[in-house]
């Protein structure tokens, strides 16, 4: 296998970043006759043309998108490694990048972020919030924080806590619709939920016991719980959502539970990264303090 130069893969990296060679090698301070050479010299080393490139046309190939998601990687994780090498007086220093789903992020990390922050000031911290499945081998994230677990994905998985569920729904969204006194009444009915996946109009509920299918009358899926809160709030059906996020609403009479003696499977709350980084000090200072924190909770 031949050696690639580091640099020709940076520039190629910007160069597919800002849509052109020529504002890549302004960045870099490469003079554009040297660009032009390097990136020839880069698809010497792959084999493959990487860049479409003419007067009017600049595209990655099929073969650059392809090397461009793995020179990302690699390049985050280079630049990670030498943020913390040349950490003054042992201080974890670098970019934090962390993943959250929409609900989760804001209301179990932003409880303790403020704190970690402050315990660690060097730190540069970004959070992502909205995918529920963040893809950290190539998507830029250094550890994120998931609810419920991928099968088949070679992650570490920390456990932070379970989420309790419940059903509920609006007053007014019950009373024009057949009362619910058990499991089989719910096929009457409109469903809101979390749940990504399932066919059209049929729900799965995880009960402590076993997973119930079962078709109902139509089915509203959301990856964003508070998206789900509102349409509940607004008469639209009946909701799944976590206890803590419906807890106010049911207090405030504003949403009542539906099958409240029902013993739902809560959702698992974990934290995730590779295994390649897990003594990493950044990646290992975070997960080690949330550890901390909900096991003392």
């Amino acid at each position: 296998m031949k050696d690639f130069s580091l640099s020709d893969v940076r520039l190629f990296t910007k160069a597919a970043q800002l849509g052109g060679l020529t504002p890549a090698a302004e960045l870099l301070n490469v003079p554009k006759a040297s660009a032009s050479r390097q990136l020839q010299r880069l698809e010497a080393t792959v084999g493959h043309l990487l860049l479409h490139r003419g007067a009017t046309r600049f595209a990655l190939t099929e073969e650059g998108r392809e090397f461009l998601a793995a020179a990302q990687h690699a390049l985050t994780i280079l630049d990670d490694v030498m943020l913390d090498l040349s950490s003054e007086g042992g201080a974890v220093t670098g970019r934090l990048r962390i993943a959250v789903p929409h609900y989760y992020g804001r209301e179990l990390l932003m409880n303790h972020l403020p704190a970690f922050m402050t315990a660690y000031p060097r730190l540069e911290v970004t959070v992502e919030t909205g995918r529920d499945r963040a893809d950290l081998l190539h998507g830029g994230a250094d550890v994120a924080i998931r609810y419920g677990r991928e099968e088949g994905e070679e992650l570490v998985v920390r456990h932070l806590k379970q989420e309790p569920l419940m059903l509920c729904a609006a007053p007014a969204y019950l009373a024009r619709h057949d009362p619910v006194q058990n499991l089989p009444d719910l096929a009457a009915h409109r469903f809101l939920t979390t749940e990504a996946d399932g066919r059209k109009r049929e729900i799965s509920l995880a009960t402590v016991e076993k997973t119930h299918r079962m078709r109902v009358e139509s089915v509203f899926r959301s990856d964003d719980p508070e998206m789900v809160l509102r349409l509940a709030l607004s008469a639209q059906g009946i909701a799944l959502l976590p206890v803590s996020l419906a807890r106010p609403q049911i207090d405030g009479a504003t949403l009542v539970p539906v099958l409240p003696s029902l013993a739902l499977k809560p959702h698992d709350i974990d934290l995730s990264y590779l295994p390649a980084r897990r003594n990493t000090p950044k990646i290992k200072i975070f997960v080690d303090y949330f550890l901390d924190v909900f096991r003392s909770a």
